[in-house]
């Protein structure tokens, strides 16, 4: 079902159910109104009997003559008894719609009683004259009202079945008014395709609903285009740098076997082979790590991590390598809460990343101490990494994250311009952020900041 149809059925549904709620308080109230009218009119008829019979000798003959003309007038189907102390019937003898003691012992008890049997309606009085105390009961049948209340039914129901019609109608109508902007979005909407990400959906009023809805399909679009431009960026450079070892291998391999060889040429050639599936091996497992950190697998498990022990764990990496690395660990700015040393993430990404960045700072220091460091504000922790090394320009500062980008500072130092843009990549995924401050000769620090909750 459509949602303009949708609307339209449930806006006719909740108008319905309105209009039977009050169209059920009028015909009760109109039925209740009927009904005591006629109880008025019973009442008054047993006043009337009252003066007929028991008052007629003590007004005038023109009173009396009006009042026999009241009684005249009768009610349809109309019964009235009039009962002395003893139950008896006085003034008529007939048995046709007698009432039993109980009802003329609570009339006289009550004073007055009303009450309906079927479609018959029942007034009695207690009426105290000079010849006695009297009960007097008079009922009939309210044919008016029966028929006034049934022609109310009748008028209800067809108004009840008009106003549903217009009610849907209506609703339909104002349903495919509101939701035609969703129409014309629907409408940009299909013209997108892989080919066209560079379109965006008109954004009217973004204040409303469907403004802010199509905003954010704007944003998507956006971030789907940049994902895309990003991925057949990443896409040829990953077969350029993959393509570079695998042709210089197989260059050495083609010159080792196409004459014999010393045993020292074919130890170079091996050396050589060896040193191009090393890189092939580093840029392979640099593409494993990026696909883990974008798909997200290893934010599955995380665990409290101590900032300070982590610093130390690399450090450690590092000494454990042949030759070891200048790496100097200052601690001075630990803060008194030992609590603040602590941020529940992912470890393993975490060392990969600082250990990624120290790497980098080694490397371009040339022999120089790298200084690790923890820094502590109100509601973030960061660990800062400072180099000696030859530094970054300010133009290749915008860009050291972005893949397969090597700078022109680096000159002959090796890489493959993958490993900053991976290490920002899980740093954002971990909740973090990076900073990088540099200038050409001074060297460079990063640092990688994470919020701290209470």
């Amino acid at each position: 079902m459509q949602i303009r149809n949708k609307l339209s059925l449930y806006f006719t549904i909740t108008s319905s159910l309105l209009m039977l709620v009050i169209m059920v308080f009028i015909y009760l109230l109109f039925s209740n109104l009927t009904r005591n009218n006629f109880y008025r009119a019973l009442h008054e008829r047993t006043i009337v009997a009252a003066q007929l019979y028991l008052e007629a000798d003590e007004i005038s003959p023109s009173s009396l003559q009006k009042i026999k003309e009241k009684f005249v007038i009768t009610l349809p189907d109309e019964i009235i008894r009039v009962y002395d102390s003893t139950d008896q019937q006085s003034f008529a003898k007939d048995t046709a719609g007698n009432w039993n003691r109980n009802t003329i012992d609570e009339a006289r008890q009550k004073k007055y009683l009303a009450y309906r049997e079927n479609d018959r309606q029942i007034v009695g009085i207690y009426y105290e004259d000079n010849q006695g105390n009297f009960v007097i009961l008079a009922s009939a049948v309210d044919v008016e009202g029966q028929k006034q209340r049934k022609n109310l039914l009748e008028i209800m129901a067809a108004l009840f079945g008009i106003q549903i019609l217009i009610q849907f109608a209506a609703g339909r109508w104002f349903a495919q008014r509101a939701l035609l902007p969703v129409q014309l979005v629907n409408a940009q909407v299909q013209k997108i395709s892989a080919t066209d990400l560079h379109l965006r959906v008109d954004t009217n009023n973004e204040k409303d609903e469907l403004g802010l809805l199509a905003a954010n399909f704007n944003s998507l679009l956006e971030r789907i285009e940049k994902s895309f431009d990003l991925q057949k960026m990443f896409v040829a450079n990953a077969s350029h740098e993959l393509k570079t070892p695998v042709t210089n291998m197989i260059g050495e391999i083609e010159v080792a076997v196409n004459k014999d060889r010393t045993e020292a040429e074919y130890k170079e050639t091996l050396q050589s082979v060896l040193t191009e599936a090393e890189r092939l091996h580093s840029i392979i497992r640099n593409f494993l790590m990026l696909t883990t950190a974008e798909n997200n697998i290893a934010m599955q498990t995380t665990e409290p991590v101590r900032f300070d022990e982590l610093l130390w764990e690399v450090r450690e990496i590092f000494n454990r390598q042949p030759g070891g690395a200048a790496i100097e660990i200052q601690l001075d700015e630990l803060p008194e809460n030992e609590k603040r040393l602590y941020l529940k993430t992912n470890k393993t990404l975490l060392t990969h990343v600082v250990s990624n960045i120290v790497q980098n700072a080694v490397k371009f220091s040339a022999g120089k101490p790298v200084v690790c460091s923890l820094h502590f504000t109100d509601d973030s922790i960061a660990i800062r990494i400072a180099d000696k090394g030859v530094g970054i320009s300010a133009d290749s500062l915008q860009n050291i994250f972005e893949p397969f980008f090597r700078s022109a500072d680096a000159g002959n130092f090796e890489g493959h311009g993958i490993g900053l843009y991976i290490a920002k990549k899980i740093i954002e995924l971990l909740g973090g952020d990076i900073i990088v401050q540099s200038h050409p000769g001074s060297g460079s620090i990063f640092n990688i900041f994470f919020r701290q909750t209470a």
